[in-house]
């Protein structure tokens, strides 16, 4: 499964692809410490989800 992560900084948009939940949300939460707006999540079936949600994306797709 991948994930994008993306957002808009004062130069324009940026887009980074990550391998895993975990590595996505992090990559996120570093945007939004360094002032990216509008960061989201997109998953590999294409929902997209905002910072509110980055708990439980990680949360829904831990495996037991």
């Amino acid at each position: 499964m991948f994930f994008v992560v993306t957002g808009q900084a004062l130069n324009g948009l940026l887009a980074v692809t990550c391998e895993t939940a975990a590595a996505a949300v992090e990559k996120a939460r570093a945007f939004i410490a360094d002032g990216v707006l509008d960061v989201l999540i997109t998953d590999a079936d294409g929902r997209q989800h905002p910072p509110s949600d980055f708990r439980r994306l990680l949360l829904g797709t831990r495996s037991l």
